[in-house]
């Protein structure tokens, strides 16, 4: 597993504690990609930052926080934000009856819990994720369940603006390679699609997620293009951002 920055381990360990689980020093260090070491440092960091952590005797060597200690305001990182305004997102469009009926509501209250950087941040992310109506049976009946590492890595690419090399199969088996930028992640329920510019055949190109068979990252940056650059690629199907 990629280890993650001390930021990001903190932010993890963290949350681990606030949803009442006692915390097994191994598991989190081999969850997280670092030492056990590594591990007693942060809860020593967190510590330090008045959050109550206790030892447990328990299975392993574990720690919780004191039974005493209220969780309070539930933090997010701004990617963690995006993921859960997603989901918001596709539960209005399930029109299911156990659906979220305040998901407005939802939205403007994990908005206000950010500084306005992080949320000048987040609005921009939202504006790049769209979503539009319901995938035609005709695709509905080919869709495949995304491969867990190649979301990983298109997710890493859309949000840090990251070229990526990507093996493709389209609707006829033929796997092709490609170099993307991609700009836009579009919900036509339940199908994913990815709005990229290919760079190898220079022009713009549409992706469907689950037919992506293998993803890699570059290092190379791109800057972002304009929605109006891709609107024609929607095939007048209409969108709204998240």
């Amino acid at each position: 597993m990629q280890t993650q920055t001390r930021l990001e381990r903190l932010d993890r360990l963290e949350s681990w504690l606030k949803s009442d689980e006692m915390l097994v020093l191994r598991d989190a260090a081999l969850e997280l990609g670092v030492s056990i070491r590594t591990i007693n440092r942060d809860i020593d960091l967190l510590r330090e930052r008045g959050i109550p952590v206790e030892a447990d005797r328990g299975r392993g060597g574990g720690v919780r926080l004191n039974s005493q200690w209220g969780v309070g305001r539930v933090s997010f990182t701004y990617r963690e934000a995006i993921d859960l305004l997603v989901g918001i997102s596709m539960s209005d469009h399930t029109d299911q009856p156990m659906q979220m009926g305040q998901s407005t509501s939802i939205k403007r209250k994990l908005m206000a819990s950010f500084s306005h950087p992080d949320q000048a941040k987040i609005n921009k992310l939202r504006h790049r994720i769209r979503t539009g109506p319901p995938s035609s049976q005709k695709s509905v009946e080919s869709f495949m369940s995304s491969k867990p590492q190649v979301g990983a890595v298109l997710k890493e690419a859309f949000l840090l603006n990251k070229v990526a090399e990507l093996r493709y199969k389209d609707g006829g088996g033929q796997e092709t390679e490609r170099r993307i930028e991609p700009h836009f992640l579009v919900l036509n329920p339940p199908i994913w699609y990815a709005v990229c510019w290919d760079q190898l055949r220079s022009d713009i190109r549409t992706f469907r997620c689950d037919r992506m068979c293998d993803l890699c990252l570059t290092g190379a940056n791109f800057s972002l293009r304009p929605w109006q650059d891709f609107m024609h690629t929607m095939d007048g199907n209409p969108t709204i951002s998240i």
